[in-house]
Formats: structure tokens, sequence, C-alpha cells
């Protein structure tokens, strides 16, 4: 199938330590944003040789802190001081829509684009992303790993000492490499070496992404004393009637008791870990919301709402005419807007880049690499050691996986700041 698209590749620069030298030219750094991203980030610039002078912050929770040693201050302090601001550079780490504020912020305070503030996704422009985990303990109504039909033929565990060679390898490639998130469609807890892969990511100055359903706690524990710089925490509800239709074979209540545990493990070690609850709103557990806020604001834990979506497997699956398993059309029959209508919604954008774009590599736990980490298994190249970052992508932007997602306009399908505002009005 011809590609006459280009949605899915970017023509992105990746910086040296020079060209980040040549850019900066000496003044002080201010990292914007005291996230998983700028915490990253700030180690980074460390590894390459730049000391980080402060994060920025709006949020009341962090603004006084520290990380690392380096103080998190409230944005005005740079921006209403001509004379800070003049020998600063600010790197604005958020999502795009943050980002944008942010920019228009520095704008106003008479910085300029790409010369006195800039994404930092300008220096370090892929996410690489690592299943250390290929088997998952849940089986979810909306996600392919809760479907026969897209469960790949065998999973297992990346081992730290491949996991160690990985990183090397994307270090070399990606200078800037600050974030590695340890996931895809596995559980990253269940790995019994996670807490060493993390470890090996804090000694190279490389913040640890995870996101697990809390449903194993084994090595709960480790994970939290390695101090993985942010867990993002799924669920659907707030107790078993609700919580265990649509995340299937789990357990609230060893739900409930892991997260009451890593908000002790987090607070006993102090290691600054965020937490980030993500909660997938379903028809069924709107009126649940708010008992899922109030407990994250005990734990100082970040809530987050999401709306809850028929991954891009289904999706794709519909688009082909192949319909729905049973199991997703019970997760659709739950979903606030139907999947024809998310689907429609995609189509409008197809204009534009692929949500994912920057997500490379991505890397399976048996080493090799897939395409997309939107769709739970499809193969590019049988081991990433083996091949080059440039070719990586070169072979996505014409593998027929990608080719048809285009097609579709899936590209635009999954896409949860497109529907932040209308589900955050309905449970706040």
């Amino acid at each position: 199938m011809k590609n006459n698209n280009t949605f899915c590749r970017g023509n992105y620069r990746v910086y040296t330590a020079k060209d980040a030298s040549d850019l900066f030219k000496g003044r002080d750094l201010y990292i914007w944003g005291a996230g998983q991203k700028g915490r990253g980030f700030k180690l980074a610039l460390n590894r390459n040789g730049f000391p980080v002078k402060a994060f920025l912050d709006s949020s009341p929770l962090l603004i006084g802190t520290e990380y690392g040693g380096v103080p998190i201050l409230d944005p005005k302090i740079v921006l209403n001081n001509p004379k800070t601001c003049k020998s600063s550079f600010i790197l604005v780490a958020s999502v795009d829509k943050k980002n944008k504020e942010m920019f228009a912020l520095c704008e106003s305070a008479g910085l300029t684009k790409n010369k006195d503030f800039i994404n930092i996704q300008e220096l370090s422009p892929f996410y690489p992303t690592v299943e250390i985990s290929g088997v998952c303990n849940l089986r979810c109504l909306s996600c392919p790993r809760g479907d026969s039909a897209h469960l790949p033929q065998k999973g297992g565990f990346m081992t730290a000492d491949y996991y160690s060679r990985v990183i090397d390898k994307l270090i070399k490639e990606i200078p800037f490499l600050y974030l590695v998130d340890l996931y895809i469609w596995g559980e990253p807890l269940l790995n019994p070496e996670l807490s060493e892969i993390i470890k090996i990511n804090t000694n190279l100055g490389i913040a640890s992404g995870i996101s697990s359903n809390l449903n194993a706690g084994k090595y709960l524990e480790d994970v939290i004393k390695a101090s993985p710089a942010q867990i993002r925490v799924s669920v659907s509800g707030y107790g078993e009637k609700n919580y265990e239709i649509t995340h299937k074979g789990g357990r609230w209540e060893i739900f409930y008791q892991n997260l009451l545990l890593l908000a002790e493990y987090i607070n006993k070690y102090q290691t600054n870990t965020i937490v980030e609850v993500y909660y997938h709103v379903y028809k069924n557990n709107l009126n649940e919301s708010k008992q899922m806020r109030e407990l994250c604001e005990e734990n100082g834990f970040r809530f987050h709402p999401v709306l809850a979506m028929l991954l891009a497997d289904h999706a794709f699956d519909y688009c082909e005419g192949k319909g729905l398993s049973d199991e997703a059309k019970k997760a659709g029959d739950l979903m606030l807007i139907g999947l024809e209508k998310l689907i429609q919604n995609g189509i409008k954008e197809r204009h534009k880049q692929c949500l994912l774009n920057r997500v490379l590599p991505v890397i399976n736990w048996d080493m090799s690499v897939m395409p997309c980490c939107n769709y739970s298994y499809h193969k590019l190249a049988d081991n990433y050691l083996e091949i080059s970052l440039d070719d990586i992508i070169n072979l996505r932007h014409t593998h027929s996986l990608c080719v048809k997602c285009q097609k579709y306009s899936l590209h635009r399908y999954f896409n949860p700041m497109y529907y932040s505002d209308y589900v955050n009005t309905l449970v706040c």
C-alpha cells in the first residue's frame, strides 16, 4: 500500500551538548514544569554538564518545595523581574495545551521563543517506551489485552541486563534523553527486576515512568524505594461494584490497599515520586469520581479524570469491518461517547500530525521493535540493538499499520486532551 501521508513522520533535530551550549549562552537555566517531564529533563541536563537554577511551577503543592536539591519557584519570580529574565533561559516542560499558555506568558515578559525559551521537546524530540513486562494480570474491557484476538502469542519480562543494553544505546542516539516509560500494555509491577531497572535509569540521569493497575503488590516497596519519577495509576470506579466491571479481573480491595501502601512507601522513603491517578470515566462511575478525588487529595496524589475509550485495536477492527468482541461491546455500552462519534472526531483532525509520532522507539520485552505503542502487537524489527534510530523512523513511516491507521484517521483517535474540558465539567 502506498503511503501518501506524512503524519507519522516528523523532521526532528536531536541536539548534542554543543548544540545546547550554543543555545543557552551561559545563562541561568530554569525548567518550567516540575512534573515527570521537567524532573527527567533536569537529570538529562545534569548528565550533559548543565546545572539547573530552579524549577518553575504554578502548583501550590509544589511551590516552595524542591526536587533533587533544586528549588521549585512561582514563575512570577522570574517573569516579573526584568533583570532575572535577561540572564535566564527557560525550558518549558509540560503538555501541548499548557505549553502554549507558558509560551504566551514568556513572550509577555519580553522573551523570544527559540532564543530565550524553548520547549524541551526541541532538544530531545523522542519519547522511548520499553515494555519491560509482556504480561498483564487484568483483562480490562476497553483494552485489547482483554480480548484474546489481540493477545501476543507469548509474553515475558525484560531483564535488567538487557534493559541496560537498551538504555546505553538510547542515550548514544538521543543525548538529552530524559524520560523512558517502562510500560506499553503489560503490568510493570509483575517484573521482579523492575526496581533494578529503575536504578539503572536513575544512575544515568533518566526518569522512569510507570503505569500500573496496582493489583500486584509483591515488589511495590522495592519499586518505590528505587524512586521512580512518576507512577500513573489506572482506576475506573470507587468500590468493587463498578471498578470490577471495567477493570475485569481486578479486585477493588487489593487496589485500595496498594494505593494506601503507595502513599506510605513514598512517605517512608521520601522519594518525591509523583502519583497521578487516571480515573477512567464511564456512565456507571461518574457519581463515584468525587470519592476518588477526595482519596487522592488525602494521600497527596494527583487526580486526573479521563474519558474512557475503546483502545485503538478495537477502533481499527471496527473501521476494517471486523466488528467488536463481546467484551469490547460491553465497554462500548458504558462509554460516555460512542465509538462511531470518537472516530468521526478523529476524522475532523485527520490533517494534523499523528499524536504519537514522537513516541519511538517502541521496544518490546523480547527486544523486538514495534511501529506504535497504540496498538497491541505489530513487529517493525527483530532486535532494537541491531537497528539504528534513523532506520526505525524510516521503517515506521512506511509500515502497513501506520498507512492503514492514517487511512482511517486513527492517528488522531486516541486523544484524551481533546476531551479533557468535557470530562472535567462532568466530574467537577
